[in-house]
């Protein structure tokens, strides 16, 4: 895969690796010839990936074409929750973020869901090493609900229901006791001037956003492989493939979709229609604001 210049390309900067080729060998492929300096190499670059193992596996393809010494560029891994040292800094560059309150320590907030749920529970909560499974479980439910941008109130809306089935007045009571356990520690975060650590990361994500769409960066920036339906990084995707130095690289996304199928799939932040088609495809694909002016 090649990147053509900029100026050849109208329209987001959208690229697509086949699914029948190894995507980091592919990836530096095209990164290699397009961004390398005779002196720094791909150093002023920052390539954003979506995991620790996909940082490795595209630091092992640069190793093998490279033909020789090489700087690596900067990468940042973004799929994963917590803010590592390299995305950190990244985002949240010293005095920019002032504005996005400090994430609640996670231990606190484990063992703080844990007396939540005991309280909520009653005579019905589990002992001491199950509450505190529960309440971990509980931790990962508001961490993913918070990434993907849902709302509570959407998991009671009666076509949820009509999902479960048989189980649906069982799911009910749990998102209930939920909502509650879930509102009493939000109210505690507030008071403290803290957000949940998935919450501080989707507003860095709109706050590198803005950030970089009224000031775009004189050295590029490439998202690569990353798949994730966080509406937040979503947002900052579609930010990075409109910068002049920007481009985003997905894997095996056919870019000559007609207009009838893009018509199919949605807009970015359109929920989907009924009879459309399945929520977590169209969500996926429509979270990443990528319409036929990509193509």
């Amino acid at each position: 895969m090649l990147l053509p210049p900029v100026a050849e390309r109208s329209g987001p900067n959208v690229y697509s690796i086949a699914a029948h080729r190894g995507f980091a060998d592919a990836l530096v492929a095209g990164l290699i010839p397009r961004y390398a300096e005779a002196d720094l190499g791909l150093a002023r670059l920052t390539l954003l990936l979506p995991s620790r193992r996909a940082e490795r596996i595209v630091t092992e393809a640069f190793v093998r074409l490279s033909g020789g010494g090489l700087l690596l560029p900067r990468m940042a891994v973004v799929g994963d929750l917590d803010l590592d040292e390299t995305l950190g800094p990244l985002l949240d560059p010293l005095g920019a973020g002032s504005a996005v309150p400090p994430a609640a320590d996670p231990v606190r907030r484990w063992l703080r869901l844990a007396e939540l749920l005991r309280t909520e529970l009653g005579k019905d909560a589990p002992k001491a090493p199950g509450l505190l499974r529960l309440a971990f479980e509980t931790a990962r439910t508001m961490d993913r609900l918070a990434i993907e941008g849902i709302e509570l109130g959407d998991l009671l809306q009666e076509r949820v229901a009509g999902i479960v089935g048989d189980l649906a007045r069982h799911w009910q009571d749990s998102t209930r006791h939920f909502a509650r356990v879930q509102a009493h520690w939000l109210a505690e975060l507030a008071v403290r001037g803290e957000v949940d650590p998935p919450v501080r990361r989707n507003l860095l994500f709109d706050h590198a956003a803005k950030r970089w769409r009224d000031a775009p960066p004189a050295q590029p920036i490439v998202a690569a492989g990353i798949t994730s339906a966080s509406p937040s990084l979503a947002r900052l995707l579609r930010t990075i493939a409109d910068l002049p130095n920007g481009a985003v690289i997905l894997p095996d996304l056919d870019l000559n979709l007609d207009q009838a199928t893009w018509d199919g799939l949605g807009l970015a932040g359109v929920p989907a229609e009924p009879g459309g088609a399945p929520f977590g495809e169209r969500d996926a694909l429509a979270h990443r604001s990528i319409t036929s002016s990509c193509c």
